[in-house]
Order: structure tokens, then sequence, then C-alpha cells
């Protein structure tokens, strides 16, 4: 069970349900994962930017349902057995073939793989979705409307055949295998490596009687590396130096061996996609506008007003395409809050969690909703001439990052303001 808090079942079994999903899930914080340590700072460091906070069971649940809002169908939440049952393989997912699992342990390791992908991409603002069924040829899950195949493995192979049979199916790897696949556009980087896998699956049968009570994996490792990230995915100060980083250093390399990792992995990629690995492109024409002087600046601009044109259409349109997502996220949540209201039974509890789940649902609504004016504001200033594209590079791109729009949605547009942005370099 992944509620681990004695004050919260103390409020639950007492029916003091709304003190009880302000508790924490944990009494105890876990360690931070290596991949927020290496982009965002130790947890230290985290504390002083306030981005490490308790994970409250309303949270947790609010989270956890929104992957598969069905998943409270028939429920009753003032029921023990209930609340403990919602976290189970069976309860979770009607598509997992539990008779192919029982005889195939590289099907469970697939299964908690994509489980714990998909929480992965969730704390990074991500909306996750999981099919009805298990036959669904070439893809796992769909991330903010977009399929994806998930692979971990310990060869390549298993993703080069994938490639070859759903050539326009992406597809998200392990850390281990990442390098075999640098620069190829439909392959995505999880920071979930290989080994963590095999230790959520091992944990996860380790605590369960029989198959159908397996936990869910991410929650048989436990939660709070996860919200970790999400906190720092949602923190300006850490995105911002994040971002900054990577469109500010040319050799965005980081060797993650240093940090118990096996790869090495362009940090680009992991932030903004196969094209990301290319960021550091930007790095000249924003180098150059930053540390020249004004007046000299000034002139330049005169004679590189064409290309500079060009860059502001470029971004006018990746900002474009980062709003136009935005509004599919926004019917993607409606529809899980309205899957979410069908599935639940009438109760005093299930009224309090639905409360709850619908209070956190018009949060979320509301900040994706800043987001796009915030992008909205920079498309008008562009076109007005208002601001330098160039200079408010970075500003721009961490703005993408916490909009939560995944960025397979706006590889060509990036790519193309990498592109202007050199021409603008070399103009300069």
């Amino acid at each position: 069970m992944p509620i681990t808090n004695k004050k919260f079942w103390d409020y639950w079994k007492k029916e003091m349900y709304e003190e009880a999903l302000a508790c924490a899930v944990e009494e105890e914080k876990k360690p931070v994962n290596r991949l927020q340590t290496m982009l965002f700072g130790t947890p230290d460091q985290l504390k002083q930017t306030g981005a490490i906070t308790a994970v409250s069971v309303g949270e947790f649940l609010y989270d956890y349902m929104m992957i598969n809002p069905t998943v409270v169908q028939g429920l009753d939440f003032a029921r023990t057995e209930d609340l403990s049952s919602l976290f189970t393989l069976s309860q979770f997912s009607s598509g997992i073939d539990t008779s192919v699992l029982t005889g195939d342990m590289a099907q469970l390791q697939g299964y908690v793989a994509e489980q714990m992908i998909a929480a992965e991409l969730q704390a990074k603002g991500h909306d996750v979705e999981f099919p009805e069924t298990s036959n669904n040829p070439g893809w796992d899950i769909l991330v903010d409307g977009e399929p994806f195949q998930v692979k971990s493995l310990a060869s390549p192979d298993g993703v080069r055949e994938h490639l070859e049979t759903y050539p326009d199916i992406p597809v998200y790897v392990n850390e281990e295998i990442a390098p075999h696949f640098e620069g190829n556009p439909n392959v995505y980087v999880s920071s979930v490596s290989r080994e963590d896998v095999l230790e959520a699956t091992s944990s996860t049968i380790e605590h369960a009687g029989d198959l159908l009570d397996l936990e869910i994996p991410i929650i048989a490792t436990g939660v709070s590396s996860i919200y970790n990230m999400k906190r720092v995915w949602k923190d300006d100060v850490s995105v911002n130096q994040a971002v900054f980083n990577v469109v500010s250093d040319t050799s965005s390399r980081v060797v993650l061996g240093a940090l118990g990792q096996k790869a090495g992995v362009v940090v680009g990629a992991m932030i903004f996609g196969p094209a990301g690995a290319i960021t550091g492109a930007m790095f000249g024409a924003y180098a150059g506008a930053s540390q020249g002087g004004r007046l000299s600046m000034g002139i330049k601009r005169v004679f590189s007003k064409k290309q500079e044109d060009e860059l502001n259409a470029a971004m006018v349109a990746l900002l474009g395409k980062v709003v136009r997502v935005i509004d599919e996220k926004l019917k993607i949540k409606q529809g899980k809050v309205i899957t979410f209201g069908d599935n639940l039974i009438e109760s005093d509890a299930n009224q309090i969690v639905k409360v709850e789940f619908e209070h956190r649902y018009e949060n979320d609504s509301r900040y994706l909703m800043n987001k796009k004016e915030e992008l909205l504001s920079l498309i008008d200033s562009i076109q007005k001439g208002k601001v330098y594209v160039i200079e408010i590079l970075p500003s721009a791109m961490a703005t993408i990052v916490k909009s939560g729009v995944h960025p397979i949605h706006y590889q060509e547009e990036l790519k193309l303001v990498q592109r202007r942005s050199v021409a603008y370099e070399r103009k300069l």
C-alpha cells in the first residue's frame, strides 16, 4: 500500500476525509533521481528554491487517477479494501493479459517499464493515457495524444525491429541503449534505466501474494522521486536554469557515468526531444547578442534584417504550434474528468474525493491557460517588434518546457528555429 502515513489512516477511519487527503503520502522522503540532480541540482540546492515539498494524498490520487480514470469503477473509497485494491495490477489495467505475464518475465518487465515511464512523463506535465486493451500494434501509451512504443532493453535490436516495422510510431528507450540511436528523430530517451526497471519488477513481485495483487510498479518503488521531478519541472528557477544551460552550451553532452548512469546522453534531447540534441546551435547567435554592445548590435541588425525577420517568423511558428497543442491537452484533461465522474459511484467518501479531483483539475487547467497566455504574449511582442528574439531565446524555450507540451509536436518547428538562428549568427 503506497500510503504509509499513519495520520492519513487515522483520519480516514474516522471519516475525516478532507483532513486525510491533505496528509502526506509518506512520512519519510526518498532520494531524488539522478537525472533530476544532473539538470536541476542536489536535494539541498532544490530545497533552497522550494522545489521539494511533501506529496499529499489528494495530489497523489489525482495524478494516479488522471492516467487511467476508469480505475475508480465500482469502488467506494470509504472501504479500506477498495482503497487498497485501487493500486493493484488487476484494478489498474483490464488490458493486461495476466496469463502471459505469469509465463514470461520479459512481458512483466515491459509492463513495469511502461508504468515507470508514464509516471516520469506525467511528472514533466505531459498527459498520459493507456489503451483500453492490450491489442494495439506498435504502441503502448498515448502522450499528449501521440502514440508511443516503450522499450527497456539490454540490446538495441528490439528497438531497431520496431522502427523497421512501425517507422511512423516513435519509441521511448532506456538510457543505456540511447547512444545507438542518437539523432534518430523517432527515438526519445527516458531517464528510467534498465536497472531501475529490473529493480522495480523484483520489488513488485516480492510484495505480491499472487499476480493479481501486484502493485503498480512505481508505487512499489516509492513515489517521492517522481514527485520531486514534478516539482522541479514546474519550478521557474530550476527550469529556467536547466534550459539556459542547454541553449547556451554548444557541447551539452553530459557523461552520466559520473552520476551512476551507464550511457552518455545529450541533455538537450532529454528536454526537447531528438531536435534538442543540437539546441546548442542556437548558442552562437545568443552569445553574440548577449555579449555585443547595443550600438554594435544595432548597426549589425540593419544589415541582417532579412535573417532576423526569418528567425522571428520561425519562433512565432514554434510558439504558435505549442499554443495549439495546449488547447488539445485541455481537451484531453476534460475528457478524463468526464470519464472519472462517469465511473465513480455515489458515497460520502467518493464525493469528497470527487471535489478534490475537480479542484486539482481546475488548477491544472488554469496553469495551462496561463502558459498559453504567456506564449501568446510572446508572439504578440515578436510580431510588433517589441522584443529581440535572440535575447529572449532562453526564456521562451523555458516557457515551452513548462507548458508540458511534448516535444514530438514541435520537432520541425524547433529545427527551423535552430537553422534560422545559425543563419542569423553568420550574417552578424
